[in-house]
């Protein structure tokens, strides 16, 4: 082989290296990127509504293992490396344009690129529907809520959003049929008519109306529907709230819809809405950002009335239209319900909103009212040998929360729950709600003999057709309402007409 050819082939081979290690360490780049990137890129999960994971630790909050850490570690690169937004945005239109479908579980791609927000679809299907018990657990709650508040003559007033799917079904895909027509909502409607509860039917006032007041992109009403939402509400506590339907308004693409930002995170579309020639009159109290905050204040000039209003984030377009409404209000979506907030902010007029899908927040939270006493409780009640479960616990604010398991086999669909205290003075009824309290922080510290009992309820649930968290029970007291001393705790509940006793279940030393 001559000098001149070696060269040629030393030369070919050289570059052949030179390309090989190129290809090595590009590829080697595109891989590394997203997770070196992960030290300048900043990951805005506030677009698909939910949080990323934290970083994983060794040891759980109790001291012991992480033996999922791993499991965690690779939840956190999963949302954390660097272009994730993009790359799904990328891979979402693509998917949407060329096969009319979302790969996103939460989302659900309609006609003509309306979206639906999937948790919202066991309302529409009748699908994971609660029980009688959990049905009359949540209307209970409501009435016990409305009692409270009614004895301070304050006004009360409940309503439930509609889901975006009920009222606009036909954008849904074909193959989204609606099933049962029972569902929590209906279920629902059926108990607060048999318990006179004050509500206002949002679902008929939205049916009967032939516009189009929810958004395309988004879950919740637009602004056109938050003003009629509020007109309706306020004509149901015998108010009379400002009709937008005489006000103009221009339909302008300003609005960032929810739904849209967990579909595309780095989407840039913006959804209709309805823009009124007229501003709102009302000044926030509180230092506020946006409707989104947790808690809000407001003032408005002129008007008369103080409200207080739990809702959910069909509020956020909600409140600008019913703080125009009122001389104060105060809006608030942290759970569980205050009902102290009533005296506080002095209201006249208490309302509680929520959505078809938080229904079962009334089946889950404990309201923080002190309970009230009750004539109601069946007289001469049997003995039995039940296996329900009291405990009581000081709160921060020192009031004792008395809470624990019912046994189903004294407990009925529709059954109260009645806690008898006994103190050295007097023997005093309460009704409880029938819901459980949370203790929020950790763990309850319980006794041997209140583990065995604990152990011992599961067992019997987990040995029957009852859901656990229907036969919760939960309430308030302060304790200055009982003497010093010892005092005694019983549960009476009612099944098929009879009613039961659990005898004296806890002892309670109040020094």
């Amino acid at each position: 082989m001559s000098e001149s050819s070696s060269k040629k082939t030393q030369g070919k081979q050289n570059n052949k290296n030179l390309s090989g290690k190129a290809f090595i360490t590009i590829f080697m780049v595109i891989i590394l990127l997203p997770f070196v990137g992960m030290l300048f890129y900043k990951t805005d999960m506030s677009v698909e509504k939910r949080t990323a994971a934290p970083f994983p630790k060794l040891k759980t909050y109790d001291g012991k293992l992480n033996l999922k850490y791993f499991e965690n570690l690779n939840d956190y690169f999963n949302d954390h490396f660097a272009f994730r937004q993009e790359m799904t945005t990328v891979d979402a239109t693509l998917t949407t344009k060329l096969l009319n479908t979302s790969l996103n579980d939460d989302v659900i791609y309609g006609k003509d690129g309306w979206l639906y927000y999937s948790e919202t679809m066991d309302e529409y299907f009748g699908r994971n529907v609660l029980s009688d018990r959990g049905i009359h657990n949540c209307a209970k709650s409501i009435k016990l809520m409305q009692d409270y508040t009614e004895n301070q003559d304050v006004q009360f007033l409940f309503m439930v959003a509609p889901i975006k799917a009920d009222l606009y079904p036909e954008h849904l895909p074909d193959n989204y049929k609606k099933g049962s027509d029972v569902n929590n909502w209906s279920k629902l409607l059926l108990l607060m008519d048999e318990m006179d509860i004050h509500y206002v039917n949002l679902h008929d006032a939205f049916h009967n109306d032939n516009r189009v007041m929810y958004h395309k992109l988004d879950t919740h009403w637009n602004d056109e529907g938050a003003a009629f939402a509020c007109r309706t509400i306020e004509n149901a506590v015998g108010r009379n709230a400002k009709d937008y339907t005489e006000v103009p308004y221009n339909v302008e693409k300003v609005f960032h819809g929810d739904v849209y930002g967990m579909l595309y995170p780095k989407g840039r579309v913006l959804d209709d809405n309805v823009v009124y020639s007229e501003g709102h009159s009302f000044s926030y109290v509180t230092n506020t950002k946006d409707t989104e905050d947790f808690n809000i204040q407001t003032s408005c000039e002129g008007k008369d009335g103080s409200l207080v209003m739990f809702r959910d984030s069909y509020g956020n377009a909600l409140i600008p239209f019913m703080a125009d409404e009122y001389k104060d209000a105060y809006f608030t979506k942290i759970m569980p319900f205050d009902l102290d907030l009533i005296s506080e902010y002095n209201a006249d007029v208490v309302m509680l909103e929520l959505t078809q899908r938080h229904i079962t927040y009334l089946w889950e939270y404990l309201p923080k009212m002190d309970a009230m006493l009750t004539d109601e409780t069946p007289e001469n009640p049997e003995q039995t040998e039940e296996n329900s479960i009291l405990r009581v616990e000081k709160d921060t604010d020192g009031r004792l929360i008395v809470y624990g398991t019912l046994d189903p086999e004294y407990t009925d669909d529709s059954s109260p729950v009645y806690i008898r205290i006994t103190d050295s003075q007097y023997i005093s009824d309460y009704e409880a709600f029938p819901v459980g309290y949370k203790k929020v922080g950790g763990e309850v510290n319980l006794s041997e003999e209140e583990a065995a009992a604990e152990k011992r309820i599961d067992k019997l649930f987990e040995e029957s057709k009852y859901d656990k968290q229907d036969y919760q029970f939960g309430m308030y007291i302060s304790p200055e309402n009982l003497e010093k001393g010892e005092c005694t705790f019983e549960i009476i509940t009612e099944k098929d007409g009879v009613a039961y006793t659990s005898g004296n279940i806890y002892t309670y030393n109040n020094n």
